[in-house]
């Protein structure tokens, strides 16, 4: 038999969080000993052990005290459902993460390799930041606006830019 600070540290509780799963009905209050002191069977760490795993995945308190009070056929069905939840979960999360990571990509999230190469050459050949900031959000809205003709539109660019009195009054235009 545990006292509550036994029972507490085992789990990885705290005794707070053990009274508290008592006043809510999730963990029964055992009886006291002659010496006014809770004694908790094995049967407790059990239940505390589940209690404190079941919310750290995110399960409703309400969800835990059915499920503790479930035959163990409805436990393992509802611990099966809550695992794919949680996969369900993680995928998304790491959709989520991948997204935020894309935003590193920098011009190549929003726009096609052929006009970002384009806005590099640009760089490379020495226009502005604004100049190439210019161009840049041009090509966003006519990628946008008209997909089916941006790539032929900046093959036409591209093949400018190799003229080099194109590049030269581009730059000094700039």
């Amino acid at each position: 038999m545990l006292t509550i600070k036994r029972l507490a540290e085992y789990v990885g509780v705290t005794v707070r969080a053990v009274r508290h799963y008592h006043q809510t009905g999730l963990l029964p209050e055992p009886e006291r000993d002659a010496s006014g002191y809770r004694r908790y069977p094995a049967q407790a760490v059990v239940d505390l052990i589940r209690i404190r795993t079941l919310t750290a995945a995110g399960v409703p308190l309400t969800r835990v005290h059915e499920l503790i009070r479930a035959t163990p056929e409805q436990f393992a069905a509802a611990v099966e459902e809550i695992g794919q939840d949680l996969t369900r979960q993680i995928e998304e999360l790491e959709h989520r993460k991948a997204g935020v990571a894309a935003l590193r990509a920098g011009d190549r999230m929003f726009l096609s390799a052929e006009i970002t190469d384009y806005l590099d050459r640009l760089r490379a050949l020495g226009v502005s930041e604004r100049g190439v900031r210019f161009e840049r959000d041009g090509w966003i809205v006519l990628a946008a606006a008209y997909p089916d003709q941006a790539p032929t539109w900046i093959a036409q660019k591209r093949e400018q830019l190799a003229d080099p009195d194109f590049r030269q009054f581009y730059v000094t235009y700039d």
